[in-house]
């Protein structure tokens, strides 16, 4: 405590303490008033506001007393403050326990981080925390609260756009890249036209270039395919050509022969019947 809330008689009179002097102007201070006292630990509560009154109307100067309606004022000010004080703090707890479910952005000493608040809970201290990602934070960390779709998108959207950044550069694009880059392509394809709404024209701008310079090395490498194929066609004709040509000059000396050897037989026979 500041100091003693019971004052002393001095010459007669009942003087007031500087901590006394305090709690009354606190206790008579109006509502809006009372909204900043309650952001900070006065030390004051409602029990010590009747000691101060009890001693106040102990030590009065019976000449003259304080007029009753002077300390019935001040006692319901100070209840009246201490409603208020209990109704902030049970709107509070309503609209901490609001927030489960939903989905939060906290910033926690200028680091983002986002998830689903899980449950509400209250330290030693009485002060309400929220669970995120298995972890606790006071209320005051939040910086924005989202609803579940614009969060999917956004995530989604994030997503898509790290396949996208996790591609080789346009120069370094092989026909190997072009399942990864397909890949991204139908990723994109899946969301829906608001998530969509969520992915950067940049981002977009990368994956066409992409799939147009895959398209072209694919159609390069089925090109030399194609003549390599032609290729060794010629190749083959020009053997099948040669085996036949081949076959056919060897068919002709074999009938040479044949001819050559029936003419022999034909003279031998000739000879014999002459004799």
């Amino acid at each position: 405590m500041a100091g003693s809330l019971v004052g002393g008689i001095v010459n007669g009179i009942y003087t007031k303490t500087d901590a006394s002097t305090e709690a009354t102007a606190k206790a008579s201070s109006t509502t809006s008033t009372s909204k900043t006292a309650a952001s900070g630990d006065s030390g004051y509560d409602q029990e010590m506001f009747l000691q101060l009154l009890i001693a106040e109307m102990q030590y009065q100067d019976p000449l003259e007393p304080t007029d009753n309606s002077e300390y019935v004022t001040q006692l319901a000010s100070f209840t009246t403050i201490d409603a208020i004080q209990q109704v902030q703090a049970d709107m509070q707890t309503i609209q901490a326990n609001s927030l489960v479910g939903k989905y939060v952005i906290i910033n926690d000493n200028n680091e983002y981080f986002s998830g689903q608040v899980d449950y509400v809970t209250t330290d030693s201290d009485g002060t309400l925390q929220i669970a995120v990602n298995d972890k606790l934070y006071t209320i005051d960390k939040i910086d924005s609260v989202v609803n579940e779709k614009y969060y999917n998108a956004v995530i989604a959207a994030e997503t898509f756009t790290d396949i996208v950044g996790a591609l080789p550069t346009l120069s370094d694009i092989t026909k190997e890249d072009a399942e990864s880059i397909a890949s991204a392509r139908n990723v994109y394809n899946a969301m829906d036209s608001y998530t969509q709404g969520y992915v950067s024209a940049g981002t977009l701008s990368n994956l066409t270039a992409y799939e147009k310079r895959v398209a072209e090395l694919l159609k390069a490498a089925e090109q030399a395919t194609s003549a390599d194929s032609e290729d060794n066609s010629e190749t083959a004709d020009d053997a099948t050509t040669e085996t036949v040509a081949s076959a056919s000059v060897a068919e002709a000396e074999e009938t040479e022969i044949e001819t050559e050897s029936e003419s022999e037989t034909i003279g031998a026979t000739e000879e014999t019947a002459v004799d």
